[in-house]
């Protein structure tokens, strides 16, 4: 029949394309390679739930690459964001991207402040009564809830919850709708651009989200007025993290060099969704214990972040509010 025919001719350049991907893996030996999962429909096209590992890789010698056939060519070249660095430094990235191959005389760096006036501007507010971060814990969750209920309570709404997991995230968003705060609460979950508007046009609405929210969307004024972060963004292991961790004398060096200063240029990527005009006021709180005056990373984060004024007293987030919002800011409708 025409039908299986027809199947058979796509199943068989489905077998295709996949041989001519492992062959590519078999010439390119010095690669980190691991198995993902992920949708294919190609065989069965009416069924887009259908399900197949997929094989990825990455080259391991990839800083290398980017030195022989970028850098080391004998022509300008500009790399400019706000996040290169790590409080600073641009150590993590030169090795990241081969650039530390560059002799010293064929390389100039210089970080500058940002052009916004956090001082005046901007708010951060680090939780003191936050236990360690462990998704496991119910006394950890409850009492991200409570926090993440005061703040929004503090900033009338205008807020958005950032998470490093969708587990986490679930588990809070949760006991927040349950609360049925006067305030329309959205949650942004793999794909849901559409959230982002609805946010936006709901005037004084919540946005609780993970992943694209770190970076690369751009919320101006006052609809977004308080960014909470729940928990300072260490990437997850992965097969290439794990590789380049084997790179390394032991985990104290790896976790200097490498999983600090990415988490830190996370943490800086987040940071700058308030405020992103020169206008923007707002509150950024951190909600991680890592971050308190007692924490391990209290230092390092307060010098990856713009400068601004520090607390941990909701109190001042009233004040800040009053000071810096008009009127029509707290009578907004639910």
């Amino acid at each position: 029949m025409a039908k299986y025919r027809n199947r058979h001719k796509e199943a068989q350049r489905s077998l295709l394309r996949v041989s001519e991907s492992l062959a590519a893996f078999i010439r390119h030996e010095n690669l980190v390679y691991w198995l993902e999962e992920g949708k294919y429909s190609a065989i069965v096209p009416q069924k887009d739930d259908y399900r197949l590992n997929i094989l990825r890789g990455t080259p391991k010698n990839l800083g290398a690459l980017l030195y022989r056939d970028f850098w080391d060519k004998e022509i300008p070249i500009v790399l400019t964001s706000g996040t290169l660095s790590a409080a600073g430094s641009f150590e993590h990235i030169k090795r990241k991207t081969g650039l530390a191959f560059l002799p010293s005389g064929r390389l100039a760096e210089t970080t500058k402040p940002s052009p916004f006036n956090h001082r005046e501007n901007a708010l951060l507010y680090i939780s003191e009564k936050t236990p360690f971060p462990n998704t496991g814990n119910p006394d950890h969750i409850d009492t991200v809830a409570d926090e993440v209920e005061r703040l929004i309570g503090a900033s009338h709404g205008h807020a958005a919850v950032l998470f490093t997991s969708y587990k986490a995230m679930d588990l809070v968003y949760q006991r927040i709708d349950a609360r049925q705060l006067p305030y329309p609460v959205l949650r942004l979950d793999r794909g849901g651009a559409a959230v982002i508007e609805q946010f936006k046009r709901s005037g004084n609405g919540v946005l609780f989200a993970s992943g694209a929210l770190w970076e690369g969307i751009d919320i101006p004024g006052d609809i977004l007025s308080m960014l909470i972060i729940v928990r300072l963004p260490f990437a997850v292991p992965d097969p290439v993290s794990e590789w380049e961790r084997t790179l390394y004398a032991d985990i104290d060096e790896y976790k200097a060099k490498v999983i600090v200063p990415e988490m830190l240029v996370k943490l800086k990527q987040g940071f700058g969704r308030l405020i992103r005009t020169e206008s923007d006021t707002g509150i950024v709180a951190i909600l991680d214990s890592r971050a308190n005056e007692a924490g391990a990373y209290r230092r390092r984060v307060l010098a990856a972040l713009p400068r601004c004024r520090i607390t941990s007293n909701i109190v001042d987030i009233d004040s800040f509010m009053l000071s810096k919002k008009l009127p029509a800011y707290f009578s907004q409708a639910a």
